[in-house]
């Protein structure tokens, strides 16, 4: 006879569920149908196309350019554009952290306007992370209506909600998903079943694919923490059943594995695009920890009004985009859990976890961040800590989780009271923080240290001091719903209003129904906001192949020009070649800075034909000294023999460069530099003529010579992202030099033969050419996406194989 196995021993009572009216069937199917219903109070309005959700990266950085792009050439072509051929010059697009090329939603684009599914993708993922969230709960065994107020606070908590207006949607899906993460690993453990781990794997897989690495890494650390806490958990009280435990460690790091395979397609072409690239390398502990959360912005979970938000924000960063807020009420249900359930493994888990991710959050401003710098493989190369303060938002929806099953467990009669007690305290507490703000405003202002942002201060005081008004309200409101279940009320009513007045307060403190200063915000759709501005319409005619240089052209990295058709020495990609921006003189930074640009031998080799820049005014008395130098400077800049001006509209000119070499020439002439600084030097030098001799790093096979072939000619036959074609005669061998960014995984074929190609000026391409007619083909499909997409398929097909394994259900590790 088998040994029959001992039944497991919990160290505390199981978590006691509150009565209930309805079936906890139908309650369940009510609370799944409430996190679809809703976040329609605030997407609502912006899914069906009338106009279009704004976010700062997504209209104001080539967001919404991109996506376009991307999907207007799947549908052509029928195979992703590896290669962004119209910004900057040439740039990858898997390698390069294209966003969320790989995600599900990029299928939606295939048939459904971008901005649409841009605005579903929020709607999406704010119902994900509600639903999730309510699922961990219920798989801990806390009642489904605690799960309800979790899922809710998490969903609409600050750290998910605002970061439609940055349009950070990768950073959305990282923390929407999360949940999902903690639910599959903690049901696998439960049920001791490969399945469940295979599908933590595959949603940490289609996290990474989200392209917001960061948020990936934030997710494994309380996945790493919450596996072993749970594992231990089991040995205790499972103790005939180590061979299985041993098996879970294997499942767990197969999960890992899986998540890997999943993402392989995108990241080993980024891996692989590392030593070319601008991002990547390790930049010290002063980059690592800028954009930390500072310490006094944890009033932010009190108001968001506290540091000023989007108006007149005063803080220790440039600017602020988004907001910790997660609303009074789950903080109040929070300070139950720690205070009445601190004896129950799991709320002491989450308790250090909102510790731990606080301390995170807050990076160099205190030393506990050199701990994880030096200790934690990798995290030393992010920067903005206060990413992770997701983790923290949502331990505190799991303890207001517990902390609601707490006050709905009629047997806490006793306890009912001292709660009671300890939250008028803190009430007070709150209200003697808010007499501090509406009497001490020098005070404040010396405490939190304003700094040379005085005046926003002093702007922001009294939303300041309104916003804790509000705060002291809600907490008195929440201690009378805490009483409502003793007074007779059910619970199911007490969990509707509460969550309505959860819904109420984060709508009303982030604003998120007002267009003009909230987080969710609309403009016009893309026809409309991306129509043709005065600039477009008068370079469009031009169809030769040409770049512009936008000096002084604020929409340029909005993508205007992109979605019209027009190629640009500018634009914004999140991890730009860094051979482009050394030859620019953007130096370490990824954005566009056109400081070599304005030489004209770096302008004319990057096929610059017109330059744009402000119209500038004949009278310019009426600006400040400053403007009026920068306006000077520009007459005189623009004032060269090379450049004429061609048009000169409301707000911007636009000057022809005569000097502007083709985007595909003939050399014979070449000089062998050491590096890449001799390089950009011997550039610089006015009697150096890039159209007669070019720079190059390798001695080709052929001897240079000064020979001006009149009858060499080179003429662009196909011109596409991932190809092209070109033809050319010559009457002595010479160089043909592509105004292209160089890339090792470009190929090249002679007349049907493979090729050498070479670097030309730093970051352009040459190739060889013997004397005769020659037909030169450039191909881009490199090898780490093709592995990176077999990878992905193979790992595609193993899922449902594995995931058929398993053993039987085992039970719960609640409390």
């Amino acid at each position: 006879m088998a040994k029959k196995r001992a039944a497991p021993r919990a160290k505390t009572p199981a978590v006691k569920r509150p009565e209930q009216v309805i079936p906890e069937e139908k309650l369940h199917r009510y609370a799944v149908a409430g996190f679809f219903v809703l976040p329609l109070i605030f997407w609502g309005r912006l899914l069906f196309g009338p106009v279009m959700t704004y976010g700062t990266d997504f209209l104001g950085a080539g967001g919404y350019a991109a996506r376009q792009f991307m999907a207007e050439y799947i549908r052509n072509h029928l195979t992703i554009a590896l290669w962004q051929p119209q910004i900057l010059c040439g740039q990858p697009t898997v390698a390069a952290f294209f966003g969320d090329l790989f995600y599900p939603t990029i299928f939606l684009r295939l048939f459904l306007p971008v901005h649409i599914v841009w605005a579903w993708t929020f709607y999406i993922h704010t119902v994900l992370a509600g639903l999730g969230t309510y699922l961990f709960i219920r798989e801990l065994k806390v009642s489904t209506l605690a799960g309800v107020v979790a899922g809710v606070a998490y969903m609409f908590s600050g750290s998910l909600m605002t970061l439609a207006f940055a349009g950070h949607d990768g950073r959305l899906i990282g923390s929407a998903l999360m949940p999902w993460t903690v639910f599959l690993l903690i049901r696998g453990l439960n049920r001791r079943q490969l399945f469940w781990f295979v599908l933590t794997g595959l949603v940490l897989g289609l996290q990474l694919l989200s392209g917001h690495i960061q948020k990936v890494y934030y997710t494994v650390l309380i996945l790493v923490a919450w596996f072993i806490f749970n594992w231990v958990r089991m040995l205790r009280q499972e103790k005939e059943i180590k061979s299985s435990a041993v098996k879970l460690i294997g499942y767990f790091g197969l999960s890992g594995l899986f998540a890997i395979g999943i993402a392989a397609i995108q990241y080993l072409p980024i891996y692989a695009n590392l030593p070319y690239s601008a991002r990547g390398a390790e930049r010290g502990y002063e980059f690592a920890t800028s954009w930390s959360m500072p310490i006094a912005e944890i009033f932010d979970l009190l108001t968001p009004k506290f540091s000023g938000g989007l108006e007149n924000y005063w803080s220790k960063n440039p600017f602020k985009l988004h907001s910790e807020y997660l609303g009074i009420l789950p903080l109040l249900f929070a300070f139950i859990a720690l205070i009445r359930c601190h004896k129950t493994p799991i709320v002491r888990f989450f308790s250090f976890t909102v510790l731990f991710a606080v301390l995170m959050a807050w990076g160099g401003n205190t030393p506990f961040y050199r701990l994880p710098y030096y200790l934690l493989p990798g995290i030393s190369k992010f920067r903005g800590p206060g990413m992770i303060f997701f983790v923290a938002g949502f331990a505190l929806a799991v303890l207001a989780g517990y902390g609601v099953n707490y006050c709905f467990d009629r047997s806490n009669t006793d306890g009912l009271k001292k709660t009671l007690r300890a939250l008028l305290y803190a009430g007070a507490g709150l209200f003697l923080l808010l007499l501090f703000f509406l009497v001490a405003r020098d005070a404040a202002s010396s405490i939190f240290n304003p700094g040379t942002r005085l005046v926003q201060f002093e702007a922001n005081y009294p939303s300041l001091t309104s916003g804790m008004v509000f705060a002291v309200f809600l907490w008195l409101i929440g201690i009378g719903i805490v009483y409502l279940p003793r007074a007779g009320v059910s619970p199911q009513l007490v969990v509707v209003t509460t969550v309505l007045i959860m819904t109420l307060d984060v709508g009303l403190a982030l604003k998120l129904w007002d267009n003009q200063r909230g987080y969710i915000r609309s403009v016009p759709p893309p026809q409309e906001y991306f129509a043709p501005d005065e600039v477009v319409r008068f370079l469009r005619p031009d169809s030769s192949f040409y770049r512009v240089l936008p000096l002084n052209y604020e929409r340029s990295d909005q993508g205007i020009l992109w979605l019209h058709g027009i190629y640009s020495t500018g634009g914004q990609i999140p991890n730009p070649l860094q051979s482009y921006q050394d030859f620019i003189g953007a130096g370490k930074s990824v954005l566009f800075q056109a400081n070599n640009l304005l030489n004209s031998n770096f302008m004319n080799l990057l096929n610059v034909k017109y330059v744009i820049t402000y119209n500038l005014p004949s009278d310019i008395s009426r600006f400040d000294p400053q403007s009026q130098q920068v306006i000077n400077q520009l007459r005189l800049y623009f004032s060269q023999p090379q450049f004429e001006q061609v048009f000169a509209g409301t707000y911007y000119a636009v000057y022809y460069n005569r000097q502007f070499l083709p985007r595909a020439f003939i050399v014979h002439n070449y000089e062998v530099v050491r590096d890449k600084d001799e390089l950009l030097s011997r550039l610089m030098q006015p009697d150096f003529d890039p159209s007669q001799t070019a720079l190059l790093y390798t001695k080709p096979e052929f001897e240079p010579g000064m020979l001006v072939d009149t009858v060499a000619r080179c003429s662009i036959v196909y011109y596409d992202a991932n190809r092209i074609k070109l033809s050319a005669r010559l009457l002595a061998p010479g160089l043909l030099i592509l105004s292209e960014n160089y890339h090792p995984d470009w190929q090249v074929k002679i007349n049907g033969k493979s090729a050498q190609l070479l670097p030309a000026f730093h970051t352009l391409r040459a190739v060889v050419l013997e004397v005769g007619e020659h037909q030169v083909e450039f191909t881009y499909y490199p090898k780490y996406y093709r592995l990176g997409m077999l990878l992905t398929l193979l790992t595609a097909l193993a899922i449902p194989l594995l995931s058929l394994r398993g053993t039987k259900y085992h039970g719960n590790l609640t409390a």
